[in-house]
């Protein structure tokens, strides 16, 4: 976990949030980064993946660990009806969260004609649906007063293009726009924000952590991958207090590759 001190402004004590999605790495640092700083967190699957399911419920232990309340479910965020369904659950058992914390991931790398149309159908239900039916079910039981934080984990390859990352890169682009979208349509009561991944030390096919026998390190201004205490550092700061006059903003976690390339 990072070693860092609670400061005024960054306090979430007394707040609670949620956070969907724990097939990387960086599910579990948000959770924990939130609870540290106070919130009562609960986490959600992206998908019914046994693996990802059973990580969602140890983030959940932990945070007990912590001493914050916690509350653990398995969804299926491209199914609108099991979304409904789990929010109703978890308002009525945990409350209705402060923020919201979007990081379903589903990633794929195949070429375009080798691509399937149910390959390329996943990758967007997971990726871009997930996020508009959590975003979408988190409103609705938020209501037409309170105040509250959205924050979508996504990648910067929705900004660049790679190839053999077609699928995967207009999933990831869609919800840049979901996010430009839904920060105008619930302002002033919700500010929304992207936190935008490069490559980090969970990411397929990376490599070694050598720059001097990785190309792709070489090209990384910062000359290692990201971790996941990295973007959870980052989601305190985006569901805290000190971020209520930021929102509609993309906030890159790539160690300056983005403007490299």
């Amino acid at each position: 976990m990072a070693d860092w001190e609670r400061r005024e402004g960054y306090d979430l004590t007394g707040r609670r949030a949620l956070v969907v999605g724990f097939a990387t790495p960086a599910g579990r640092a948000i959770a924990l980064a939130l609870a540290e700083a106070g919130a009562d967190v609960a986490a959600a699957s992206a998908t019914l993946d046994g693996d990802e399911v059973m990580a969602a419920k140890r983030a959940s232990r932990e945070i007990a660990n912590l001493g914050r309340e916690t509350f653990s479910q398995g969804w299926d965020v491209t199914l609108p009806t099991n979304v409904r369904v789990g929010m109703r659950q978890l308002a009525k058992e945990f409350g209705v969260p402060d923020a919201l914390v979007c990081n379903a991931d589903a990633p794929l790398a195949k070429p375009l004609t080798k691509t399937g149309d149910a390959e390329f159908a996943r990758v967007q239900a997971v990726n871009l649906h997930g996020a508009f039916h959590a975003a979408r079910e988190w409103t609705r039981e938020l209501g037409r007063d309170a105040r509250g934080r959205l924050i979508f984990v996504t990648s910067i390859l929705g900004e660049r293009g790679l190839r053999h990352l077609a699928a995967y890169a207009a999933a990831k682009a869609g919800v840049l726009g979901l996010a430009a979208a839904l920060s105008q349509e619930l302002a002033p009561r919700i500010t929304v924000n992207c936190i935008a991944t490069g490559w980090m030390d969970w990411t397929p096919g990376r490599g070694g952590d050598d720059p001097a026998e990785n190309l792709l390190l070489r090209f990384i201004p910062l000359r290692r991958f990201g971790t996941a205490d990295d973007v959870g550092a980052l989601a305190v700061l985006l569901a805290s207090e000190s971020s209520g006059f930021i929102s509609g903003q993309t906030f890159r976690v790539d160690g300056g590759v983005a403007n490299h390339l």
